[in-house]
């Protein structure tokens, strides 16, 4: 008989798990575009999609630092070089309050995480994004209250899916590893990353509509198609 994970606490990813980073991006995008480059405002997804893969690995991997980041990746989404340190983060600020503005929990996010507060699931937020960008998006989308922390690669110095962030997050829970479960949309970043620190792991696939699934990979726990099915894969210690 398949049990479900046993654990006492749940750790969730951000965007793309919770928040739906697809639509607020695009909303921020085009809108940014349309301030400063507006004859490009048809390929302003593509831009900045293009400028995130250049420089947001650098953030992660501890060579740029989040300011350097964001500079970087407005000047590279707007193609202009010659922009200032103050008018990249202008840039980059006006692209922020634009996707803070845009930001939008997925149908199944609140329902989920009020069932498991009413359960009394301890929850957690573990994100590889920047600390005050993903601050803002949490409180942006009414999550603040429902997790005792949140933890961000900024903040840890260590980006998943290396095992030290993850195990940042349990020393933070005052928990074994073993004792946690991760839930995330990325199966390497989340679902192997977490699982190899020594969680158990739940990989979302909300593209797929399916069943949940045990151990459909290495060092995935189960994969679910939406947070609905969630219950069906835990049990609270």
């Amino acid at each position: 008989m398949i049990k479900p994970i046993q654990a006492k606490m749940l750790m969730f990813d951000l965007d793309d798990t919770l928040v739906d980073d697809g639509i607020a991006t695009e909303t921020a995008a085009k809108a940014l575009f349309g301030k400063y480059n507006p004859w490009q405002a048809d390929d302003a997804l593509s831009h900045w999609k293009r400028a995130l893969k250049l420089h947001y690995p650098a953030f992660l991997q501890g060579k740029l630092s989040a300011a350097e980041m964001r500079q970087a990746r407005a000047r590279e989404a707007l193609q202009d070089k010659s922009l200032s340190a103050d008018a990249a983060e202008q840039a980059f600020e006006y692209f922020m309050q634009q996707y803070i503005d845009a930001t939008v929990l997925y149908g199944d996010t609140l329902a989920c995480l009020d069932q498991l507060k009413q359960q009394g699931w301890r929850l957690a937020l573990v994100s590889n994004g920047p600390e005050d960008m993903q601050q803002r998006k949490v409180r942006a989308a009414g999550l603040f209250d429902y997790f005792e922390f949140v933890l961000t690669a900024e903040a840890a110095g260590v980006a998943k899916p290396k095992a030290e962030i993850f195990q940042q997050a349990a020393q933070l829970a005052k928990l074994e590893l073993s004792q946690c479960c991760y839930v995330g949309d990325n199966l390497v970043n989340d679902a192997q990353g977490s699982n190899a620190a020594g969680m158990s792991s739940v990989w979302l696939q909300r593209s797929k509509s399916c069943e949940p699934e045990y151990q459909p990979l290495e060092n995935v726990n189960w994969t679910i198609a939406s947070l609905n099915q969630l219950h069906q894969c835990i049990g609270l210690t």
